[in-house]
């Protein structure tokens, strides 16, 4: 598909989150957590931005990720968001547009997850890590992560996955489109723009989620 240029894509993922609501998920004993989904204007055309965490985090450590984390008490997925995408890789919430929000998503490490859309019109030409908790952040061309031969869906046995994981997730609840019918496995998404960075698990439901809605990518 032909790709939108960066004014296009950013009033298509406003429009598409306008459409519905975000469906919440509340679910005792997990901790509130947000992402911040940041689509980057660049002269060669949209790119996404990631992070790799730091392999010392408790959770998720070496993962791809969006920048996130945690919720302060009483604090918004929108404020989370944008104080975790300054802390760990230096993105100034001044320079940041809103879009809207993602369906939340439930993480094994017992966090149900906010992903927070955004534009940034003038990002920094680079982005500087925390180093306690990013080992690196990098973009992905919005081009690439649009192309089909370059996502694929994997199907887990949840009978297979260690007990603490399986269980996380049984008390999250599985969303049916993440669920093969056919075989009761479970569909995990991964785009492979870069092999050297491969996005999966809830990066890439989330990614998936972003991409379908807005540019019928699925």
């Amino acid at each position: 598909m032909l790709t939108p240029a960066f004014d296009e894509a950013v009033a298509r993922i406003r429009a598409t989150l306008a459409t519905r609501p975000p469906r919440p998920l509340a679910l005792p004993g997990f901790r509130r957590a947000a992402v911040l989904v940041p689509l980057l204007a660049r002269p060669e055309g949209p790119s996404v931005l990631f992070t790799r965490r730091a392999e010392t985090l408790p959770h998720h450590r070496g993962e791809i990720s969006f920048p996130g984390g945690g919720l302060e008490p009483g604090e918004s997925a929108e404020g989370g968001a944008l104080r975790e995408a300054e802390e760990e890789v230096g993105l100034a919430p001044a320079t940041v547009e809103l879009l809207g929000r993602l369906d939340d998503l439930p993480s094994p490490a017992r966090f149900t997850v906010t992903p927070v859309v955004a534009a940034v019109r003038a990002p920094p030409p680079a982005f500087l890590a925390a180093a306690a908790e990013v080992d690196e952040p990098f973009e992905l061309p919005l081009e690439r992560l649009l192309d089909p031969a370059l996502r694929r869906a994997t199907l887990w046995d949840p009978a297979a996955l260690p007990g603490r994981l399986r269980t996380a997730l049984a008390e999250a609840g599985m969303p049916f489109e993440d669920v093969d019918a056919a075989t009761g496995r479970w569909r995990v998404w991964s785009f492979h723009a870069d092999p050297a960075r491969v996005v999966w698990g809830l990066t890439a439901r989330a990614l998936a989620g972003l991409l379908d809605r807005a540019f019928g990518a699925g």
